[in-house]
């Protein structure tokens, strides 16, 4: 199966320049770069902004989010480039504290060599935020005076060797991700990362529509400021066997099972042996109607807690037409993510984050569509520090060329 890195665009309306005389729907020509601006925006009312413990005070707030984005898109040699670019500005009328700027770059190309041949890279910054309540300030968001904000970088290629036509395909990958937090103190010092992947995958043709996948990763996890006795720096295998199908009875999807090792260089620190799981299946029962499932088991870094999370995830979302411009969506995740703690006189921290949403969508026009939404997260631990419960209801609007 083609692996396509494709740029994600949720925007809204920017101004351009009325010199830029050609135009076409939906992106303006400017020389070589379609340019393709776009605005979201959004109004909500939210319960618990700093996702207060229960019984702890809460803050209510309406929230405003403004989003423009612009897309720059060209060809060489045949071979799509895109580079984007997107803010967002988050403001809480009634906590100023959690109000935040975000701004994000993408840029990325599918260079197709010749018929067996392609090369895919793509590259991401972002200057972010964790809101209040989570990431390190899970069950702590009170006593926050403003979120944590960092700096992300992603990169990395993929080299794919395989035709159209042939039943088996190669694709060989590397990409290196760091994360660097902006606050100072210890807590945050300690989690500044960056993790290094290389692998390679396998897939082979066992019918018309099905095939056989072989995907192996190994990731080295290495910290910026290695200031605990026992390090959380690790080196990771990652194992996975399973099949893929498209349009076989209305359905596609993957299923992949394996085994991971997570091995750390700290000797006091247990290593982990387990089976990781990534599946996601889509039906389409009508042309008009989408049915999507995934689930997926892994391990990731701490936030705080232990010497890592043991995750695993459940999707399951509906996507209805009911009519040309009214359509519906309703989504639940349960998010289910075990601490692992080396020390025996403590339990492994357990938690469950439900997320309930569901959105009414209606396109005015081809240029501008709403949507209203309502969105409730409730989290159980056996922290009773983390426990919270917070729900939201707004409207948002997208306008594109």
């Amino acid at each position: 199966m083609k692996n396509q890195n494709k740029l994600l665009l949720s925007g809204v309306a920017i101004c351009v320049a009325s010199c830029v005389a050609a135009q076409e729907q939906g992106r303006i020509e400017a020389g070589r770069f379609d340019i393709m601006p776009s605005l979201n925006t959004s109004m909500s009312y939210v319960d618990n902004v700093a996702r207060s413990a229960d019984g702890q005070a809460k803050i209510y707030s309406w929230r405003s989010i403004l989003s423009p984005e612009i897309i720059a898109a060209t060809e060489v040699d045949g071979n799509p480039v895109q580079f984007g670019y997107r803010l967002e500005r988050g403001t809480y009328f009634s906590s100023s504290a959690d109000d935040y700027t975000d701004h994000f770059i993408e840029a990325l190309t599918d260079y197709e060599l010749n018929s067996r041949h392609a090369i895919n890279a793509v590259l991401r910054y972002e200057d972010g935020h964790e809101d209040r309540g989570t990431g390190f300030s899970l069950g702590g968001g009170s006593g926050l005076t403003s979120p944590d904000t960092y700096k992300s970088m992603f990169y990395g290629a993929e080299y794919i060797y395989g035709s159209v036509t042939s039943v088996g395909e190669v694709v060989v990958k590397a990409n290196r991700t760091t994360l660097d937090y902006d606050r100072g103190e210890f807590a945050y010092l300690i989690r500044d990362r960056k993790t290094n992947r290389v692998g390679a995958e396998f897939n082979y043709q066992i019918a018309p529509s099905t095939e056989l996948v072989f995907d192996f990763t190994r990731s080295f996890i290495r910290y910026d400021n290695n200031l605990l006795e026992n390090s959380l720096e690790s080196n990771e295998n990652r194992l996975l066997v399973g099949i893929a199908w498209e349009n076989t009875a209305a359905t596609s999807g993957y299923a992949k099972i394996g085994y991971k090792e997570k091995d750390f260089a700290a000797s006091n620190r247990d290593n982990f042996y387990g089976t990781d799981w990534e599946v996601g299946i889509e039906w389409q029962p009508l042309a008009y109607s989408t049915v999507s499932f995934s689930t997926s088991a892994d391990t990731n870094e701490t936030n705080g807690e232990g010497s890592l999370i043991r995750g695993r995830n459940y999707r399951l979302s509906w996507n209805h037409q009911w009519l040309e411009r009214l359509s519906t969506s309703l989504r639940y995740v349960r998010e289910n993510d075990e601490y692992i703690v080396d020390d025996e006189e403590f339990s492994n921290r357990d938690d469950q984050l439900n997320t309930y949403a569901a959105a009414l969508n209606y396109r005015a026009r081809r240029w501008l569509s709403f949507s209203l939404f309502y969105k409730l997260q409730d989290r159980d631990s056996n922290r009773e520090t983390i426990n919270f419960e917070q729900s939201m209801v707004g409207i948002s609007a997208e306008v594109t060329l």
